[in-house]
């Protein structure tokens, strides 16, 4: 039968990772659920947030898992680490499609490089 470790700053920053993973899987959940509405960060196609949400879903469940196994002195399985593996390209593929889409998005409506302001032009 597992204990659960006695180290007071160890337990009390695997809880701190536990509270943290829960936001985090609670968040992307927001992003699977309502991809038309998805969180502030991530703006595009609907597929785009549906994909960020499903990255942070399986990094707050990585971290939960591995906050649970630092309470109990177990080390993370082979599985998450397989999860943990496939969350990060998923994570970067989506925050940098999702800058992609929020740049040519301004690019198609004139608001490129001057940041917005549109700057007469002497005409000779």
């Amino acid at each position: 039968m597992p204990e659960i470790q006695t180290d007071a700053l160890g337990t009390a920053g695997a809880v701190f990772m536990l509270v943290l993973a829960l936001g985090c899987a609670g968040w992307g959940g927001l992003a699977v659920l309502r991809p038309h509405r998805p969180p502030q960060p991530i703006t595009g196609p609907v597929w785009l947030a549906r994909v960020w949400g499903l990255s942070y879903v399986l990094l707050g469940t990585v971290l939960a898992a591995r906050a649970v196994g630092q309470l109990f002195g177990e080390k993370a399985g082979w599985a998450v680490t397989l999860i943990h593996g496939a969350a990060g390209p998923l994570m970067i593929f989506s925050v940098a499609v999702g800058f992609a889409c929020r740049w040519r998005t301004r690019r198609e409506a004139g608001d490129d490089a001057d940041g917005g302001r549109h700057v007469r032009q002497r005409q000779t």
